[in-house]
């Protein structure tokens, strides 16, 4: 851990969260919203603690691929909600995007103002150069967690925290903004937190998400304990301090966790809109 987040850590949380919520202050609030493209993975074993999958066994409608009418329906929606940015999520498919996946980049960005931003896990080179021909302003890609061993628990297969760092670098080398963060409260120490923070500075990333692990039913960490709100809190009031230039985002804009990612120094958070087209 560097000497200045060794010294954020240290500091008493009533200062450390003046501070954060200070810089918050002086930033615009961002609003996301995901536009789903295809819940089905190809991640094999699944990853153990995949709200997607809680999400299938309670609602069979959730599995499989949105069509393009779905996706553009998706986008009115969030247009007329006032949502200022878009993240459009699959399942893992692999390292190369499937090629229609770019048309729905495109009907997004003929059909809005807001920025999207892909979120297919790790992907390869040219998938990332069509993914910006297509028009998407950035890539969204956690971490899930700086710590190797811990990743590893919950997301046994799939894409690699190696593979997830490249496609970061790639997507800012090709002059993409990029977005990333990682869970907190799933047995990680300070000092892997102060790991992740160190790694997105590097990365130079333009959004972060430091996000509380939920346990979600019908998977195989339902029984674990969710991140203490606080704990989480204070390590995303670290980040604030650490990093000012990214817009920083929270978990929800209402429930448990709401109140605590403004005490955290949040300005970015996270709809979903119900409303009829």
């Amino acid at each position: 851990m560097n000497n200045v987040l060794k010294d954020l850590f240290e500091l008493e949380p009533s200062t450390l969260f003046q501070r954060a919520q200070e810089i918050a202050r002086t930033k615009k609030k961002v609003y996301c919203s995901p536009n789903v493209i295809n819940s089905g993975c190809t991640t094999k074993p699944a990853c153990r603690h995949c709200k997607w999958k809680s999400f299938k066994t309670v609602n069979p409608n959730f599995y499989g691929e949105r069509s393009l009418e779905e996706v553009e329906n998706c986008t009115k929606k969030l247009v007329k909600a006032g949502v200022d940015r878009v993240f459009m999520p699959s399942g893992w498919m692999g390292y190369k995007v499937p090629q229609h996946y770019y048309r729905y980049v495109q009907s997004v960005k003929e059909n809005s103002n807001m920025e999207v931003y892909g979120l297919f896990g790790a992907i390869d080179k040219e998938s990332i150069q069509n993914l910006k021909k297509s028009g998407m302003d950035g890539y969204l890609c956690g971490l899930e967690s700086p710590n190797e061993e811990i990743y590893k628990k919950f997301r046994p297969g799939g894409d690699t925290l190696k593979d997830r760092l490249y496609t970061l670098n790639t997507a800012k080398e090709l002059g993409l903004k990029i977005w990333s963060g990682f869970l907190v409260g799933f047995g990680e120490t300070e000092e892997d937190d102060a790991r992740g923070l160190e790694i997105l500075k590097k990365l130079d990333v333009d959004s972060s998400s430091i996000l509380p692990f939920t346990p979600f039913i019908n998977t195989d960490m339902m029984k674990n304990n969710p991140a203490n709100p606080f704990e989480w809190a204070r390590v995303m009031a670290v980040a604030r301090n650490y990093m000012e230039r990214p817009d920083l985002f929270s978990d929800s804009t209402e429930g448990f966790y709401y109140e605590y990612g403004i005490l955290g120094g949040s300005n970015g958070f996270y709809i979903l809109p119900k409303i009829k087209v």
